[in-house]
């Protein structure tokens, strides 16, 4: 008998990226105002989000954010 593959649902991430000239020292003010670029990406969770952002478009990832469904 062969193990059952446990199949997670997906959620919206939006990453956070670090350009190539940033300032470290500067980044989270960045963030905060809106001036660091994103990408949004589905994965099961926070961490293969982050990869999944990396992967995708080659930068570093400052931080991932949940993207909740909008409800009505």
């Amino acid at each position: 008998m062969q193990p059952a593959h446990h199949v997670q649902e997906l959620k919206s991430y939006r990453a956070i990226l670090i350009p190539a000239n940033a300032d470290a020292t500067a980044l989270e003010g960045l963030a905060e105002d809106g001036l660091l670029p994103t990408i949004r990406v589905k994965a099961a969770n926070a961490t293969h989000a982050e990869a999944q952002a990396h992967i995708a478009s080659g930068k570093g990832v400052l931080r991932v954010e949940r993207i909740e469904p909008l409800t009505v």
